[in-house]
């Protein structure tokens, strides 16, 4: 089930039915699973994994039981074969299983395919941080969307309703917005946008007091989710700039040190040229540090392949390295060989000079 099902559509048998009974059939088989699923616990050791049957039905029927027990019950099925007028509109049975969408987000969160996807991707992490925010304010206007559609269905017929301005409007060019689930979805979908992005533009409003209850509702969560939003969005853009910014600090900092001591013109603009020409320095250092986080295999293997290029260019390196392939062709072990190189590459460190600068053996009075 979905919430623009249970908000919009009538019960009836159609795809959209078809489709819901499919994920029950996942939810029941899941449900049959988690009896047999370990789980974790904490413990005076740290947090162990729970492998007794007994242990792990207990646990299961005091946390998630109750509620995908509830949220399989097929009430559709039930109202449908019975025929029962009043048991299909009575809403408050299907806005019951939408609670199987907490049950979703925690498979979700335990999903290994987003493991997958970061091996197997290059993913930009705050790029990927902020489409995900961007879908999660979607779905939250889409969630916020059914339920203020859904009083439609709630409210008692008598009384005016939210759309009841649209469908006056509309009834002019002839379009029945009432028989549309298309347009009311639309209408409940701008009114719960802008209603979180604070815009506020005043042409939808709640009519009656169950409205105006589920308007308050949706404006606390919106505000709140907003908010987070916009915290969470402000923090992942300070941090795609936070090289710059530490860089435009550093250059701040070298300006007000040259001003202050009085260096000369000419020196201050062979300071600027030189850390302006070697921003590529900190992006080494960050590699560096990158390193030395790894595992001493993986340290060798990537120290040769960023250092391959300086490695060949000297004669001695090279004619080892051409001997070496040689040896493995021949089937002769060339481990200690090939740690040799990877030690010289683990080792191989970058220096920065000024353009007229001397460097090599320093000249130094003792």
């Amino acid at each position: 089930v979905t919430p623009i099902q249970v908000g919009l559509f009538p019960i009836r048998l159609d795809s959209l039915l078809i489709l819901s009974l499919c994920v029950d059939g996942i939810f029941l088989a899941d449900m049959a699973l988690q009896f047999f699923t370990m789980y974790p616990k904490r413990s005076s050791r740290g947090i162990i994994w729970e492998d007794r049957l007994t242990r792990i039905t207990r646990h299961y029927l005091k946390t998630w039981f109750f509620l995908d027990f509830t949220t399989l019950v097929p009430f559709d099925l039930i109202s449908l074969a019975s025929g029962a007028d009043s048991l299909k509109e009575f809403k408050g049975i299907k806005v019951v299983r939408v609670l199987r969408l907490l049950k979703l987000m925690r498979i979700f969160r335990t999903s290994k395919l987003i493991h997958k996807l970061e091996v197997a991707l290059s993913i930009p992490y705050q790029q990927m941080a902020l489409i995900r925010f961007l879908l999660i304010l979607i779905l939250v206007c889409h969630w916020m969307a059914c339920l203020w559609a859904m009083t439609l269905n709630l409210a008692d017929s008598y009384y005016p309703k939210w759309i009841d301005g649209i469908a006056e409007i509309d009834r002019t060019f002839g379009i029945n917005t009432y028989e549309s689930e298309i347009r009311i979805y639309a209408a409940a979908f701008y009114f719960c946008s802008y209603t979180m992005t604070s815009v506020g533009y005043g042409d939808i409003g709640p009519q009656n007091i169950f409205e105006r209850i589920t308007c308050t509702v949706i404006v606390l969560v919106a505000g709140l989710c907003w908010a987070y939003i916009l915290g969470e969005v402000g923090a992942i853009v300070t941090d795609m700039n936070a090289e710059k910014q530490s860089f435009r600090k550093m250059m701040n900092g070298l300006n007000k040190m040259m001003q202050e001591q009085g260096l000369p013109h000419e020196l201050r603009r062979r300071l600027r040229s030189f850390f302006l020409s070697n921003k590529h320095q900190a992006q080494f250092a960050r590699d560096q540090k990158l390193l030395r986080g790894m595992s001493p295999q993986l340290q060798a293997e990537v120290s040769i392949t960023l250092n391959w290029q300086w490695l060949v260019k000297v004669p001695f390196f090279r004619e080892f390295i051409k001997m070496m392939d040689i040896k493995e062709m021949s089937g002769i072990n060339t481990d200690p060989y090939r740690a040799c190189i990877a030690d010289v590459a683990h080792h191989m460190d970058a220096s920065a000079y000024a353009q007229q600068e001397m460097f090599g053996e320093s000249q130094v009075l003792y």
